[in-house]
Protein backbone atom coordinates (compact mmCIF):
# COMPACT_ATOMS: atom_id res chain seq x y z
CA UNK A 1 0.00 0.00 0.00
CA UNK A 2 1.46 3.65 -0.70
CA UNK A 3 1.73 6.04 1.85
CA UNK A 4 -1.08 8.23 0.22
CA UNK A 5 -2.92 5.46 0.80
CA UNK A 6 -2.13 4.66 3.69
CA UNK A 7 -3.08 8.08 4.69
CA UNK A 8 -6.08 8.89 3.37
CA UNK A 9 -7.56 5.40 4.90
CA UNK A 10 -6.52 6.48 8.40
CA UNK A 11 -8.04 9.76 7.82
CA UNK A 12 -10.93 8.26 6.69
CA UNK A 13 -11.07 6.06 9.69
CA UNK A 14 -10.31 8.77 12.09
CA UNK A 15 -12.78 10.80 10.08
CA UNK A 16 -15.18 7.61 10.81
CA UNK A 17 -14.21 7.28 14.15
CA UNK A 18 -14.56 10.96 15.47
CA UNK A 19 -17.95 11.10 14.07
CA UNK A 20 -19.02 7.73 15.84
CA UNK A 21 -17.83 9.10 19.18
CA UNK A 22 -19.86 12.69 18.49
CA UNK A 23 -22.84 11.01 17.71
CA UNK A 24 -22.88 8.68 20.96
CA UNK A 25 -22.17 12.10 23.11
CA UNK A 26 -24.96 13.81 21.38
CA UNK A 27 -27.33 10.73 21.54
CA UNK A 28 -26.02 10.82 25.75
CA UNK A 29 -26.83 14.21 25.82
CA UNK A 30 -29.83 14.54 24.22
CA UNK A 31 -30.97 11.87 26.60
CA UNK A 32 -30.03 13.65 29.31
CA UNK A 33 -32.01 16.05 28.31
CA UNK A 34 -35.49 13.94 27.81
CA UNK A 35 -35.13 12.58 30.87
CA UNK A 36 -34.12 15.82 32.63
CA UNK A 37 -37.59 17.30 30.78
CA UNK A 38 -39.58 14.43 31.61
CA UNK A 39 -38.80 14.72 35.55
CA UNK A 40 -39.59 18.56 35.07
CA UNK A 41 -43.38 17.52 33.70
CA UNK A 42 -43.95 15.46 36.49
CA UNK A 43 -42.82 17.09 38.86
CA UNK A 44 -44.68 20.44 37.67
CA UNK A 45 -47.89 18.31 37.67
CA UNK A 46 -47.03 17.39 40.96
CA UNK A 47 -46.87 20.78 41.97
CA UNK A 48 -49.91 21.96 40.50
CA UNK A 49 -51.81 19.29 42.34
CA UNK A 50 -50.24 20.36 45.28
CA UNK A 51 -51.44 24.12 45.01
CA UNK A 52 -54.88 22.96 44.02
CA UNK A 53 -55.34 20.87 47.20
CA UNK A 54 -53.63 23.39 49.03
CA UNK A 55 -56.34 25.62 47.78
CA UNK A 56 -59.00 23.60 47.81
CA UNK A 57 -58.55 22.81 51.52
CA UNK A 58 -58.53 26.72 52.09
CA UNK A 59 -61.81 27.43 50.24
CA UNK A 60 -63.53 24.05 52.17
CA UNK A 61 -61.76 25.16 55.73
CA UNK A 62 -63.91 28.95 55.33
CA UNK A 63 -67.23 27.14 54.26
CA UNK A 64 -66.92 24.54 57.25
CA UNK A 65 -66.82 27.88 59.48
CA UNK A 66 -70.42 28.80 58.46
CA UNK A 67 -72.48 27.22 60.60
CA UNK A 68 -75.34 27.01 58.52
CA UNK A 69 -73.81 26.02 55.51
CA UNK A 70 -74.82 22.85 55.03
CA UNK A 71 -78.50 23.82 54.62
CA UNK A 72 -77.62 25.90 51.74
CA UNK A 73 -78.97 23.94 48.93
CA UNK A 74 -81.38 21.71 51.07
CA UNK A 75 -85.51 22.88 51.57
CA UNK A 76 -87.41 23.11 54.98
CA UNK A 77 -88.88 19.99 55.44
CA UNK A 78 -92.27 22.11 55.96
CA UNK A 79 -91.70 23.71 52.43
CA UNK A 80 -93.65 22.45 49.33
CA UNK A 81 -92.39 25.84 47.47
CA UNK A 82 -90.87 25.64 44.20
CA UNK A 83 -88.18 27.66 42.88
CA UNK A 84 -88.76 28.01 39.27
CA UNK A 85 -85.97 29.78 36.31
CA UNK A 86 -87.75 30.97 33.07
CA UNK A 87 -86.88 27.74 31.04
CA UNK A 88 -85.15 29.67 28.36
CA UNK A 89 -82.04 30.65 31.22
CA UNK A 90 -79.08 29.36 30.03
CA UNK A 91 -77.29 30.00 32.99
CA UNK A 92 -79.75 26.48 34.46
CA UNK A 93 -76.77 23.75 34.82
CA UNK A 94 -79.27 21.04 36.38
CA UNK A 95 -82.75 20.55 37.14
CA UNK A 96 -84.53 17.94 39.17
CA UNK A 97 -88.30 17.94 39.32
CA UNK A 98 -90.50 15.86 41.95
CA UNK A 99 -94.14 15.10 41.70
CA UNK A 100 -95.99 12.91 44.59
CA UNK A 101 -99.41 11.68 43.84
CA UNK A 102 -101.83 9.67 45.61
CA UNK A 103 -103.21 6.45 44.25
CA UNK A 104 -105.28 4.54 46.87
CA UNK A 105 -103.31 2.99 49.76
CA UNK A 106 -100.00 3.52 47.82
CA UNK A 107 -98.02 6.79 47.37
CA UNK A 108 -95.90 7.34 43.66
CA UNK A 109 -92.77 9.83 44.05
CA UNK A 110 -91.62 10.45 40.74
CA UNK A 111 -87.84 12.00 40.39
CA UNK A 112 -86.71 13.20 37.20
CA UNK A 113 -83.32 14.18 37.14
CA UNK A 114 -82.57 16.68 33.71
CA UNK A 115 -78.84 18.07 33.06
CA UNK A 116 -77.67 19.45 29.84
CA UNK A 117 -76.15 16.37 28.58
CA UNK A 118 -78.52 13.88 30.03
CA UNK A 119 -81.45 13.04 31.76
CA UNK A 120 -82.94 10.41 34.47
CA UNK A 121 -86.63 9.45 35.89
CA UNK A 122 -86.89 7.23 39.41
CA UNK A 123 -90.22 6.04 40.55
CA UNK A 124 -90.56 5.53 44.08
CA UNK A 125 -93.65 4.07 45.63
CA UNK A 126 -94.56 4.10 49.84
CA UNK A 127 -97.71 3.16 51.74
CA UNK A 128 -99.74 5.63 53.05
CA UNK A 129 -99.56 4.45 56.75
CA UNK A 130 -95.66 4.28 56.36
CA UNK A 131 -96.18 8.38 55.46
CA UNK A 132 -95.61 10.81 58.45
CA UNK A 133 -98.79 12.71 57.16
CA UNK A 134 -101.22 11.73 54.98
CA UNK A 135 -103.39 14.69 53.43
CA UNK A 136 -102.70 16.90 50.54
CA UNK A 137 -99.83 14.80 49.10
CA UNK A 138 -99.81 16.02 45.36
CA UNK A 139 -97.30 18.64 45.15
CA UNK A 140 -94.74 19.45 42.25
CA UNK A 141 -91.33 21.29 43.50
CA UNK A 142 -88.69 22.43 40.83
CA UNK A 143 -85.54 23.22 41.97
CA UNK A 144 -82.72 24.25 39.96
CA UNK A 145 -79.65 25.43 40.07
CA UNK A 146 -77.67 28.16 38.84
CA UNK A 147 -73.85 29.05 38.21
CA UNK A 148 -75.20 33.28 37.92
CA UNK A 149 -74.54 35.09 41.12
CA UNK A 150 -77.98 37.31 40.40
CA UNK A 151 -80.90 35.59 38.53
CA UNK A 152 -84.92 36.66 38.34
CA UNK A 153 -87.15 34.16 41.02
CA UNK A 154 -90.90 32.92 39.74
CA UNK A 155 -92.64 31.16 42.37
CA UNK A 156 -95.39 28.40 41.80
CA UNK A 157 -96.95 25.72 44.54
CA UNK A 158 -99.06 22.96 42.68
CA UNK A 159 -102.22 21.36 44.36
CA UNK A 160 -103.06 22.79 47.68
CA UNK A 161 -100.99 24.92 49.64
CA UNK A 162 -99.33 22.88 52.54
CA UNK A 163 -96.48 25.91 52.95
CA UNK A 164 -96.01 29.51 53.90
CA UNK A 165 -96.60 31.95 51.90
CA UNK A 166 -95.22 33.00 48.57
CA UNK A 167 -93.96 36.02 50.24
CA UNK A 168 -92.27 33.81 53.33
CA UNK A 169 -90.33 31.98 50.67
CA UNK A 170 -88.96 34.82 48.32
CA UNK A 171 -87.78 36.05 51.89
CA UNK A 172 -86.26 32.79 52.50
CA UNK A 173 -84.66 32.95 48.81
CA UNK A 174 -83.12 36.28 49.24
CA UNK A 175 -81.86 35.29 53.09
CA UNK A 176 -79.77 32.22 51.09
CA UNK A 177 -78.69 34.42 48.85
CA UNK A 178 -77.25 37.12 51.12
CA UNK A 179 -75.61 34.02 53.16
CA UNK A 180 -73.75 32.66 49.79
CA UNK A 181 -72.59 36.53 49.53
CA UNK A 182 -70.68 35.99 52.73
CA UNK A 183 -68.90 32.85 52.30
CA UNK A 184 -68.28 34.98 48.70
CA UNK A 185 -67.03 37.77 50.34
CA UNK A 186 -65.27 36.05 53.24
CA UNK A 187 -63.50 34.10 50.28
CA UNK A 188 -61.97 37.62 48.84
CA UNK A 189 -60.81 38.65 51.82
CA UNK A 190 -58.57 35.84 52.49
CA UNK A 191 -57.22 37.47 49.70
CA UNK A 192 -56.71 40.47 50.62
CA UNK A 193 -56.19 40.59 54.79
CA UNK A 194 -54.59 37.06 55.53
CA UNK A 195 -50.78 37.00 54.77
CA UNK A 196 -49.15 33.71 53.06
CA UNK A 197 -47.58 32.52 56.13
CA UNK A 198 -50.78 32.22 57.78
CA UNK A 199 -52.29 30.41 54.54
CA UNK A 200 -49.87 27.55 54.38
CA UNK A 201 -47.96 25.54 56.88
CA UNK A 202 -44.23 24.85 55.55
CA UNK A 203 -44.17 21.60 56.95
CA UNK A 204 -47.39 20.27 55.59
CA UNK A 205 -46.69 21.70 52.20
CA UNK A 206 -43.09 20.00 52.30
CA UNK A 207 -45.00 16.58 53.20
CA UNK A 208 -47.87 17.03 50.55
CA UNK A 209 -44.71 17.77 47.70
CA UNK A 210 -43.24 14.88 48.55
CA UNK A 211 -46.17 12.31 48.85
CA UNK A 212 -47.59 14.04 44.86
CA UNK A 213 -43.61 13.46 43.71
CA UNK A 214 -43.66 9.96 44.84
CA UNK A 215 -46.85 9.64 43.81
CA UNK A 216 -45.92 10.40 40.24
CA UNK A 217 -42.43 8.37 40.29
CA UNK A 218 -40.26 10.90 41.34
CA UNK A 219 -38.48 9.75 44.67
CA UNK A 220 -35.98 12.21 44.66
CA UNK A 221 -34.21 14.21 47.70
CA UNK A 222 -35.18 17.70 46.98
CA UNK A 223 -35.45 21.36 48.50
CA UNK A 224 -38.20 23.49 48.17
CA UNK A 225 -39.21 27.13 49.09
CA UNK A 226 -41.92 29.64 48.34
CA UNK A 227 -41.21 32.72 47.16
CA UNK A 228 -42.84 36.00 46.32
CA UNK A 229 -43.74 37.47 42.68
CA UNK A 230 -40.27 39.48 42.94
CA UNK A 231 -38.90 36.17 43.93
CA UNK A 232 -38.09 36.95 47.98
CA UNK A 233 -37.77 33.85 49.70
CA UNK A 234 -40.84 33.16 52.39
CA UNK A 235 -40.44 29.90 52.68
CA UNK A 236 -37.29 27.81 52.44
CA UNK A 237 -33.33 26.87 52.72
CA UNK A 238 -31.70 30.37 52.27
CA UNK A 239 -28.63 27.79 51.51
CA UNK A 240 -30.32 27.07 48.17
CA UNK A 241 -31.89 30.03 47.47
CA UNK A 242 -30.07 30.75 44.49
CA UNK A 243 -30.33 27.11 43.44
CA UNK A 244 -34.34 27.52 44.35
CA UNK A 245 -34.80 31.24 42.35
CA UNK A 246 -33.50 29.37 38.65
CA UNK A 247 -35.10 26.03 39.17
CA UNK A 248 -37.53 25.67 36.49
CA UNK A 249 -39.78 23.56 38.74
CA UNK A 250 -42.31 26.17 40.14
CA UNK A 251 -46.36 26.71 40.37
CA UNK A 252 -48.23 29.48 41.68
CA UNK A 253 -50.47 28.97 44.56
CA UNK A 254 -53.90 30.13 44.96
CA UNK A 255 -54.04 30.90 41.13
CA UNK A 256 -57.84 31.57 41.77
CA UNK A 257 -57.53 33.87 44.40
CA UNK A 258 -60.17 37.34 43.01
CA UNK A 259 -57.06 39.33 44.00
CA UNK A 260 -53.70 38.10 42.74
CA UNK A 261 -51.15 38.57 44.85
CA UNK A 262 -48.82 35.89 43.17
CA UNK A 263 -47.05 33.47 45.31
CA UNK A 264 -44.61 30.56 44.13
CA UNK A 265 -43.71 27.04 44.81
CA UNK A 266 -40.47 26.35 43.48
CA UNK A 267 -38.83 22.46 44.29
CA UNK A 268 -35.56 22.10 43.20
CA UNK A 269 -33.55 18.84 43.41
CA UNK A 270 -29.99 19.01 44.38
CA UNK A 271 -28.57 15.49 42.87
CA UNK A 272 -30.90 15.20 39.76
CA UNK A 273 -28.08 14.72 37.60
CA UNK A 274 -26.86 11.42 39.63
CA UNK A 275 -30.74 10.55 39.57
CA UNK A 276 -30.92 10.74 35.70
CA UNK A 277 -27.80 8.30 35.41
CA UNK A 278 -29.45 6.06 37.76
CA UNK A 279 -32.42 5.86 34.96
CA UNK A 280 -30.08 5.64 32.19
CA UNK A 281 -26.80 3.87 33.28
CA UNK A 282 -27.82 0.50 31.11
CA UNK A 283 -28.28 1.92 28.35
CA UNK A 284 -25.21 4.67 28.80
CA UNK A 285 -22.67 1.43 29.59
CA UNK A 286 -23.99 -0.41 26.49
CA UNK A 287 -22.95 2.48 24.49
CA UNK A 288 -19.57 2.94 26.25
CA UNK A 289 -18.65 -0.85 25.53
CA UNK A 290 -19.78 -0.20 21.83
CA UNK A 291 -17.55 2.93 21.30
CA UNK A 292 -14.90 1.49 22.84
CA UNK A 293 -14.80 -1.71 21.16
CA UNK A 294 -15.44 0.05 17.71
CA UNK A 295 -12.47 2.32 18.55
CA UNK A 296 -10.43 -0.78 19.76
CA UNK A 297 -11.35 -2.82 16.49
CA UNK A 298 -10.29 0.11 14.28
CA UNK A 299 -7.08 0.77 16.38
CA UNK A 300 -6.06 -2.86 16.26
CA UNK A 301 -7.08 -2.56 12.44
CA UNK A 302 -4.90 0.51 11.55
CA UNK A 303 -2.18 -0.44 13.89
CA UNK A 304 -1.91 -4.00 11.79
CA UNK A 305 -2.29 -2.17 8.50
CA UNK A 306 0.57 0.15 9.17
CA UNK A 307 2.81 -2.76 10.88
CA UNK A 308 2.41 -4.48 7.49
CA UNK A 309 3.51 -1.82 5.89
CA UNK A 310 6.25 -1.35 8.06
CA UNK A 311 7.13 -4.60 7.44
CA UNK A 312 6.94 -5.05 3.92
CA UNK A 313 9.29 -1.91 4.13
CA UNK A 314 12.04 -3.39 6.11
CA UNK A 315 11.97 -6.81 3.91
CA UNK A 316 12.30 -4.99 0.62
CA UNK A 317 15.21 -3.26 2.72
CA UNK A 318 16.52 -6.58 3.42
CA UNK A 319 15.99 -7.91 0.24
CA UNK A 320 17.75 -5.41 -1.53
CA UNK A 321 20.27 -5.27 1.29
CA UNK A 322 20.50 -8.94 1.00
CA UNK A 323 20.96 -8.81 -2.91
CA UNK A 324 23.65 -5.92 -2.60
CA UNK A 325 25.91 -7.94 -0.09
CA UNK A 326 25.71 -11.37 -1.98
CA UNK A 327 26.39 -9.53 -5.53
CA UNK A 328 29.72 -7.78 -4.01
CA UNK A 329 31.87 -11.00 -3.16
CA UNK A 330 30.04 -13.06 -6.30
CA UNK A 331 31.39 -10.12 -8.37
CA UNK A 332 34.92 -10.43 -7.04
CA UNK A 333 34.77 -14.22 -7.35
CA UNK A 334 33.56 -13.61 -11.27
CA UNK A 335 37.11 -11.20 -11.70
CA UNK A 336 39.01 -13.44 -10.45
CA UNK A 337 37.87 -16.55 -12.03
CA UNK A 338 38.46 -14.28 -15.37
CA UNK A 339 41.59 -13.52 -14.40
CA UNK A 340 43.17 -16.72 -13.80
CA UNK A 341 41.60 -17.49 -17.10
CA UNK A 342 44.35 -15.41 -18.71
CA UNK A 343 47.29 -17.52 -19.77
CA UNK A 344 49.74 -14.87 -18.94
CA UNK A 345 48.37 -13.96 -15.69
CA UNK A 346 48.50 -17.57 -14.81
CA UNK A 347 51.53 -17.90 -15.57
CA UNK A 348 52.76 -15.71 -12.73
CA UNK A 349 52.65 -17.65 -9.53
CA UNK A 350 52.58 -15.07 -6.75
CA UNK A 351 49.18 -13.01 -9.37
CA UNK A 352 47.77 -16.63 -9.09
CA UNK A 353 48.43 -16.95 -6.35
CA UNK A 354 46.48 -13.87 -4.77
CA UNK A 355 43.41 -14.23 -6.97
CA UNK A 356 43.51 -17.97 -5.31
CA UNK A 357 43.02 -16.41 -1.90
CA UNK A 358 41.23 -13.59 -3.18
CA UNK A 359 38.52 -15.93 -4.29
CA UNK A 360 38.71 -18.39 -1.02
CA UNK A 361 38.35 -14.90 1.11
CA UNK A 362 34.95 -14.14 -0.74
CA UNK A 363 33.50 -17.69 -1.22
CA UNK A 364 33.92 -17.93 2.83
CA UNK A 365 31.82 -14.21 3.16
CA UNK A 366 29.41 -15.64 1.14
CA UNK A 367 28.94 -18.60 3.40
CA UNK A 368 29.02 -16.52 6.60
CA UNK A 369 26.16 -14.21 4.74
CA UNK A 370 24.08 -17.38 4.05
CA UNK A 371 24.98 -18.68 7.57
CA UNK A 372 23.34 -15.46 9.16
CA UNK A 373 20.14 -15.56 7.03
CA UNK A 374 20.03 -19.51 7.96
CA UNK A 375 20.63 -18.98 11.98
CA UNK A 376 17.99 -16.14 11.93
CA UNK A 377 15.07 -18.78 10.67
CA UNK A 378 16.55 -21.00 13.39
CA UNK A 379 16.11 -18.55 15.94
CA UNK A 380 12.81 -17.66 14.77
CA UNK A 381 12.02 -21.34 15.58
CA UNK A 382 13.51 -21.25 18.56
CA UNK A 383 14.34 -24.59 18.13
CA UNK A 384 17.82 -24.33 18.76
CA UNK A 385 19.87 -25.84 22.27
CA UNK A 386 22.50 -23.91 24.36
CA UNK A 387 25.49 -25.95 24.64
CA UNK A 388 26.93 -24.39 28.23
CA UNK A 389 29.97 -25.08 29.50
CA UNK A 390 32.30 -23.41 32.33
CA UNK A 391 34.19 -21.03 30.59
CA UNK A 392 36.19 -17.42 31.35
CA UNK A 393 34.83 -14.28 30.14
CA UNK A 394 37.68 -12.48 29.98
CA UNK A 395 39.47 -15.27 27.97
CA UNK A 396 37.03 -15.12 25.53
CA UNK A 397 36.39 -11.31 25.30
CA UNK A 398 40.34 -11.36 24.52
CA UNK A 399 40.18 -14.09 21.51
CA UNK A 400 37.84 -12.16 20.06
CA UNK A 401 39.81 -8.46 20.62
CA UNK A 402 42.77 -9.93 19.08
CA UNK A 403 41.06 -10.95 15.89
CA UNK A 404 38.80 -7.99 15.65
CA UNK A 405 41.40 -5.53 16.33
CA UNK A 406 42.83 -6.08 12.80
CA UNK A 407 40.05 -4.94 11.39
CA UNK A 408 39.89 -1.42 13.10
CA UNK A 409 43.18 -0.94 12.58
CA UNK A 410 42.85 -1.18 8.45
CA UNK A 411 40.36 1.56 9.26
CA UNK A 412 43.06 3.49 11.69
CA UNK A 413 40.79 2.98 14.25
CA UNK A 414 41.38 1.80 17.93
CA UNK A 415 40.15 -0.90 20.19
CA UNK A 416 40.39 -0.55 23.91
CA UNK A 417 39.54 -3.66 26.65
CA UNK A 418 39.19 -2.68 29.63
CA UNK A 419 38.33 -5.57 31.78
CA UNK A 420 37.81 -4.71 35.58
CA UNK A 421 35.60 -7.82 36.45
CA UNK A 422 36.58 -9.78 39.89
CA UNK A 423 34.66 -12.74 39.23
CA UNK A 424 34.10 -13.93 35.23
CA UNK A 425 33.19 -17.51 35.39
CA UNK A 426 30.02 -18.30 33.58
CA UNK A 427 28.44 -21.20 32.49
CA UNK A 428 27.50 -20.37 28.78
CA UNK A 429 27.23 -21.41 25.05
CA UNK A 430 31.31 -20.32 23.52
CA UNK A 431 30.19 -20.08 20.16
CA UNK A 432 27.26 -18.03 20.71
CA UNK A 433 28.86 -15.67 22.86
CA UNK A 434 31.42 -15.58 21.27
CA UNK A 435 29.35 -14.22 18.03
CA UNK A 436 27.14 -12.21 20.33
CA UNK A 437 30.37 -9.89 20.99
CA UNK A 438 31.84 -10.25 17.66
CA UNK A 439 28.31 -8.68 16.49
CA UNK A 440 28.57 -6.09 19.46
CA UNK A 441 32.00 -4.72 17.63
CA UNK A 442 31.13 -5.25 14.70
CA UNK A 443 28.05 -3.04 14.84
CA UNK A 444 30.15 -0.78 15.93
CA UNK A 445 32.43 -0.54 13.40
CA UNK A 446 29.70 0.10 10.85
CA UNK A 447 28.45 2.83 12.49
CA UNK A 448 31.83 4.55 13.65
CA UNK A 449 33.42 7.27 11.42
CA UNK A 450 36.63 6.91 8.99
CA UNK A 451 38.79 6.11 12.23
CA UNK A 452 36.54 4.30 14.85
CA UNK A 453 37.43 4.08 18.71
CA UNK A 454 35.80 1.49 20.36
CA UNK A 455 36.26 0.35 23.45
CA UNK A 456 34.76 -2.81 25.63
CA UNK A 457 34.46 -3.19 29.83
CA UNK A 458 33.15 -5.49 32.41
CA UNK A 459 31.99 -5.16 35.95
CA UNK A 460 30.61 -6.80 38.55
CA UNK A 461 27.16 -6.00 39.35
CA UNK A 462 24.33 -8.18 41.50
CA UNK A 463 25.33 -11.60 40.45
CA UNK A 464 26.27 -10.94 36.94
CA UNK A 465 28.99 -10.10 34.81
CA UNK A 466 28.31 -6.89 32.62
CA UNK A 467 30.15 -6.39 29.33
CA UNK A 468 29.98 -3.17 27.40
CA UNK A 469 30.91 -2.23 24.40
CA UNK A 470 30.84 1.32 23.26
CA UNK A 471 31.67 3.19 20.31
CA UNK A 472 32.40 7.19 19.25
CA UNK A 473 29.97 7.17 16.08
CA UNK A 474 26.84 8.36 14.73
CA UNK A 475 24.49 7.80 17.77
CA UNK A 476 20.36 6.46 17.98
CA UNK A 477 18.02 8.87 18.02
CA UNK A 478 15.55 7.95 21.39
CA UNK A 479 12.65 6.80 18.91
CA UNK A 480 15.06 4.30 17.24
CA UNK A 481 16.48 2.69 20.63
CA UNK A 482 12.93 0.93 20.81
CA UNK A 483 13.92 -0.90 18.02
CA UNK A 484 17.50 -1.47 17.47
CA UNK A 485 16.94 -5.12 18.73
CA UNK A 486 13.86 -5.88 16.17
CA UNK A 487 14.53 -8.11 13.49
CA UNK A 488 15.77 -6.97 10.65
CA UNK A 489 15.68 -3.53 11.95
CA UNK A 490 18.01 -1.09 10.70
CA UNK A 491 19.05 2.65 11.93
CA UNK A 492 18.84 4.51 9.53
CA UNK A 493 21.86 6.54 7.67
CA UNK A 494 20.70 7.73 4.22
CA UNK A 495 21.64 5.50 2.39
CA UNK A 496 20.38 2.29 2.92
CA UNK A 497 23.80 0.47 1.68
CA UNK A 498 26.46 2.51 3.27
CA UNK A 499 26.02 0.30 6.39
CA UNK A 500 26.84 -3.56 5.91
CA UNK A 501 24.47 -6.11 7.01
CA UNK A 502 20.69 -7.40 7.29
CA UNK A 503 19.89 -6.31 10.48
CA UNK A 504 20.05 -9.32 12.10
CA UNK A 505 22.99 -8.92 14.40
CA UNK A 506 21.53 -7.73 17.21
CA UNK A 507 18.29 -9.12 17.26
CA UNK A 508 20.60 -12.40 17.29
CA UNK A 509 22.60 -10.76 20.39
CA UNK A 510 19.01 -10.00 22.13
CA UNK A 511 17.92 -13.27 21.77
CA UNK A 512 21.13 -15.38 22.59
CA UNK A 513 21.75 -13.25 25.72
CA UNK A 514 18.44 -13.49 26.93
CA UNK A 515 18.16 -17.51 26.30
CA UNK A 516 21.09 -17.16 28.84
CA UNK A 517 19.46 -15.78 31.37
CA UNK A 518 20.69 -12.31 31.19
CA UNK A 519 19.47 -8.86 29.18
CA UNK A 520 20.68 -6.37 26.67
CA UNK A 521 20.29 -2.84 26.87
CA UNK A 522 21.92 0.62 25.04
CA UNK A 523 22.51 4.05 26.07
CA UNK A 524 22.91 6.31 22.94
CA UNK A 525 22.18 9.89 21.78
CA UNK A 526 22.96 11.16 18.20
CA UNK A 527 26.46 12.05 17.78
CA UNK A 528 27.55 10.95 20.85
CA UNK A 529 27.86 7.34 20.41
CA UNK A 530 26.26 4.21 21.74
CA UNK A 531 27.17 2.08 24.46
CA UNK A 532 25.36 -1.50 24.71
CA UNK A 533 25.48 -3.98 27.60
CA UNK A 534 25.01 -7.30 28.28
CA UNK A 535 24.34 -8.83 31.67
CA UNK A 536 25.14 -12.78 32.26
CA UNK A 537 24.77 -14.71 35.22
CA UNK A 538 27.55 -15.77 37.44
CA UNK A 539 28.03 -19.48 37.31
CA UNK A 540 26.68 -19.91 40.72
CA UNK A 541 23.97 -17.33 40.35
CA UNK A 542 22.81 -19.91 37.39
CA UNK A 543 23.10 -22.86 40.17
CA UNK A 544 20.78 -20.89 42.50
CA UNK A 545 18.47 -19.66 39.70
CA UNK A 546 18.16 -23.60 38.75
CA UNK A 547 17.84 -24.87 42.44
CA UNK A 548 14.85 -22.07 43.19
CA UNK A 549 13.34 -23.29 40.07
CA UNK A 550 13.37 -27.19 41.13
Amino acid sequence: MKALHLKLVVATVSIAMIGLIAIQIYWIHNEFSLERDKINHSAGEALSEVAELLERHETLTKLRSHQEARYLFFQDPDSTGAIDFPPDDSLVEYVVSKKVERKGDQIEMQLVEEGRDQKSEKLITHSVQDLPFQSNLEEEVKLRVAVADSFELDMSVGGDPLAPSEIDIRERVKTKKAFLGDIVKSLIEIDLNQPIDERIDPSIVDSLVKISLTKHGLQIPFEMGVFDGKRNLIFGDNDRIVELQESEIRVQLFPNDVIQLPYFIHVYFPNLQGYIFNNIWLLLAISLVFVIAVIGIIYYILRTVIQQKQNSEIKNDFINNMTHELKTPISTISLACEALGDPELSKLENVKNRYISIINAENKRLGLLVEEVLQSAVLDKGSFKLKRGELDLHSLINDVVDKFSIQVKEKNGELIADLKASDVVIEADRNHLTNVIYNLLDNAVKYSKDQPRLSISTCNQDGFVVIGVKDSGIGISSENLKKVFDKLYRVPTGNVHNVKGFGLGLSYVKIITERHGGRVYVESSLGQGSTFYIEIPLKQEMHGNRNKAA
